[in-house]
This record gives C-alpha cells, sequence and structure tokens, in this order.
C-alpha cells in the first residue's frame, strides 16, 4: 500500500489510521534490529489515529495526509518529542526543551499525518554512512550486515521496512538521497528553500534542505505540495520522447563503480531507443564542487555547534568532533574563497541545464556497502567512502537544485538510485520527469 492508497483507504473506511499504526508499529517490533528509532511515540501516535478515525466517521477531514502514519528525522523539533540529532553534545537552547513543532512538522500534522517518532540518524548529520557510535547503527533494510546510508538513516529504512508511508528528512550533501539509493526508495531533496528549515537543527544553512522519503515519485510529489504549503502541477509524460537529458560524462570518469558504470550505460542506450535526446555536457567548473562544499558545511557547522566547541566538545563522537574542530580553524578568508568556488560551480551548472530537461547520474557510485566500510573500489581505484558518495551528490545541494533519487537497477539484487537534476525552481519538471521514468523502468522489468 502506497501513501495515497492508504490515505485513499481511510477516507473510504476500507481501513482505518488505527489499524495502520498498530500494523506499523508491529512491523517496527519485528524488526527492531533496525534500530530505526530515536523515540517512538507509539501511545501518542495511538491515541492521534483514534481521534482521526473519529473524524473520519464524522466526515471531518483534517487534511491530505488524514490518518496517515509517517517518520520524522531526529533534527527536526517535535512537541513533545526530545531532539537528540543522535549526539551526547548539548545542542542549541531551542533544542533543548522542545515545546513547539518545526515549520514542516506542523505543516504535516496540519494535513492530517499521524507521526509515529523521531528516527535515529548519523550525528548531527555529519555523515553518510548511518553508522553512529551513540544511537549505534541504523541498519540496512534489505540486508542488516549493509549500511543504512546518511544522514537520514532511520528515515529512509522506516520507509523501505514499512513502518510508516513517508518519512521527513534532510539533504546537506546527499542526505535524503544516498540513504534512499541504499534502501530502494525515492529521495527528493527539492530547490533551495522551498521546505522551511525553522525549528530543525541546521549542519549547514547554505546547503541545508528539508524533503520527503517515500515508496514512489506520486508519494514524494503529494508530501512534497504538504511540506512547501502549495502546489506543484505536472503534467503526465507518457514517454521519454521529446525529453533531453544531459549526462556529465567528463565529471562522471573514474567516479562510478563498474558496475554501475554499465548499468547506467546501458539505461542512456534505452533512453535513446525510446526517444530521449542524450547529450554530453560538461558543466564548467563542476570539479570545484568538492572543494567548495567542504569548508563551507564544517565552518557553518562549527558555528551552529560553537557552544558545545567552547567546552571542548564534550559529547560528540571520535569521527564528528575532529571536522567540527577543523571547520572552527576556517579562516574568513578560505570561507569566502570557497563562497567564490561555489559561484562558478553554480554559473557553471545553470548553464549546462539550459541546454537539457534535466541532468541525470547515479545517486550513488555502489550499493550499500558493508557497515564498516571506510574505503570502496571504484573505476579510477580506490575512494575513501565519503569522497566516493559525496561526489555524486553533494553539488547539487550546495547549488541548491531540485533532485530526486528513484531506484533505476539492482547490482547482486542490491539497489542504486538515479539522480534527475533540474534548474532551480523546477521542481514540478524534476518530478513529472520522475514519474515517467518510473513507469518507463517498470516497462523494461
Amino acid at each position: 500500500m502506497t501513501l495515497l492508497e492508504a490515505a485513499k483507504n481511510i477516507q473510504t473506511g476500507k481501513t482505518s489510521s488505527l489499524e495502520l499504526v498498530n500494523r506499523a508499529l508491529a512491523i517496527n517490533e519485528s524488526r527492531v534490529d533496525l534500530n530505526v528509532f530515536a523515540f517512538l511515540a507509539a501511545d501518542q501516535a495511538r491515541e492521534t489515529a483514534e481521534i482521526l478515525d473519529q473524524e473520519t466517521k464524522a466526515c471531518i477531514s483534517q487534511g491530505r495526509l488524514h490518518g496517515v502514519p509517517i517518520t520524522v528525522k531526529d533534527l527536526f523539533n517535535v512537541a513533545a518529542m526530545p531532539t537528540k540529532a543522535g549526539t551526547n553534545a548539548v545542542l542549541p537552547l531551542e533544542f533543548q526543551t522542545v515545546q513547539t513543532n518545526s515549520s514542516a512538522v506542523a505543516r504535516l500534522r496540519d494535513a492530517g499525518a499521524v507521526i509515529l517518532g523521531k528516527t535515529n540518524m548519523h550525528e548531527i548529520a555529519l555523515g553518510v554512512t548511518g553508522e553512529n557510535p551513540i544511537t549505534r547503527d541504523v541498519k540496512n533494510a534489505l540486508d542488516p550486515s549493509l549500511q543504512a546510508g546518511g544522514s537520514s538513516s532511520g528515515s529512509a529504512v522506516s520507509v523501505a521496512a514499512g513502518i510508516g508511508f513517508a518519512s521527513l528528512g534532510s539533504d546537506t550533501g546527499g542526505s535524503i538521497r544516498i540513504p534512499a539509493s541504499f534502501n530502494g526508495v525515492v529521495g527528493f531533496k527539492p530547490s533551495f528553500g522551498v521546505v522551511s528549515l525553522t525549528g530543525a537543527l541546521h549542519l549547514s544553512m547554505t546547503c541545508d534542505h528539508a524533503g520527503p522519503i517515500t515508496q514512489n515519485v506520486s508519494d514524494a510529489h503529494a508530501v512534497l505540495e504538504v511540506l512547501a504549503a502549495r502546489e506543484f502541477p505536472i503534467q503526465n509524460l507518457e514517454n521519454p520522447k521529446n525529453l533531453s537529458f544531459g549526462v556529465p560524462r567528463v565529471w562522471l570518469e573514474g567516479r562510478l563503480g563498474l558496475e554501475v558504470r554499465r548499468d547506467f550505460e546501458t539505461f542512456l542506450e534505452q533512453l535513446r531507443a525510446a526517444g530521449a535526446t542524450v547529450i554530453d555536457l560538461n558543466p564548467v567548473d563542476l570539479e570545484l564542487a568538492s572543494s567548495s562544499y567542504t569548508p563551507i558545511v564544517r565552518a557553518e557547522a562549527a558555528f551552529v555547534h560553537r557552544q558545545a566547541l567552547k567546552t571542548g566538545g564534550r559529547g560528540f563522537s571520535e569521527g564528528v568532533l575532529p571536522p567540527l574542530q577543523a571547520g572552527s580553524s576556517i579562516t574568513a578568508s578560505e570561507y569566502l574563497e570557497a563562497r567564490e568556488m561555489r559561484r562558478q560551480v553554480r554559473s557553471g551548472l545553470e548553464l549546462a541545464l539550459n541546454a537539457c530537461d534535466a541532468l541525470i547520474v547515479p545517486a550513488a557510485p555502489l550499493p550499500a556497502p558493508k557497515r564498516g566500510t571506510t574505503h570502496v573500489t571504484l573505476e579510477s581505484g580506490t575512494a575513501t567512502h565519503r569522497n566516493a558518495f559525496l561526489e555524486l551528490t553533494a553539488p547539487f545541494s550546495l547549488i541548491g537544485l531540485p533532485t530526486l533519487s528513484m531506484p533505476f537497477t539492482k547490482i547482486d539484487g542490491l539497489p542504486v538510485g538515479l539522480q534527475i537534476v533540474g534548474a532551480r525552481g523546477s521542481d514540478a519538471h524534476v518530478l513529472e520527469i520522475g514519474l515517467m521514468l518510473e513507469k518507463f523502468l517498470k516497462g523494461l522489468q
């Protein structure tokens, strides 16, 4: 059952919100080893579901998500639920005693969603593995020996495992898209600023985005409209014909695993055979993205957590404290230089996107690695885990472009996502392309 099907079934009386909440809680209990929840609000969810079911019987609807159980990443404030962000460090004051909902959560609740609880994450969102020595690792929904991806680890796993129909995640350098790829679900990072981050713990004010993780693109579209409090009208694209896709081929050289390269090239040929135009593009200065991203994110993260760092950084893990401390040492000149490189990357990507409907690149160079992996093997040789995965996703959050990650292939039974990247503000077009490609890929099976 998809999110939209669940909402319809509640409205028509085929099921109830309480039945769906109890089903989600039962799945979580049977798969507690996945370590999805930082805070499970089972009693509160059941009470809310019962109230919403009474309203349904009275022909009263709170909104589009009336009675639908969902989860929320543990860096968004949810009233009466603690915000820990996966750390033992002291967070900024507004996250210490949570009495109000973050803006995004308020919109979900106004639409009638039932919040099951808050999901575990990579500590303070500074990482892409989902491994956390403080809260313990979130495990991949398909194979618990594998990484869940991060930093929206529990969010992606909850959706993939059937614990709720959607999750609210955040994405600074790939934190929605990487776990979506690892767990075989859909993740959408909208254009910068489309979804409010008021009441959410920042990692980087420049790169942070909020967005949905769902089972399919239609559900992502529906949840986005709730989160953004506006419509994103989309057309029904029947096939790839008359669409043009740009591939940053030079930039991709050496950045993929051999199997992902093979399947991506096959997919491009299938698009061409279906009538799409696939063109090689070389966005100017795209290679500067990683050099720009790291100092901006680390400097801004150090600023967000400056009070905790002033006391020595107590409570941060050994993996997170050093990059935060490095961020504190970045000079104003280095930060401004990184901002200038970001401007150059933005100019190059904007020019490239003028030549096509969307860029397409894999969301990950490999399927989910084993937990504990620090290095992986790419076409170009051995690379650090961080560099291998962030290289493909960070440029598009650095610039604030709408980017959809959706499953496009399986390697040894494990999913890998495809990114569809549009010009800033073209969120609706990215989603309609995603809907079309979802149908197209099913037709290839």
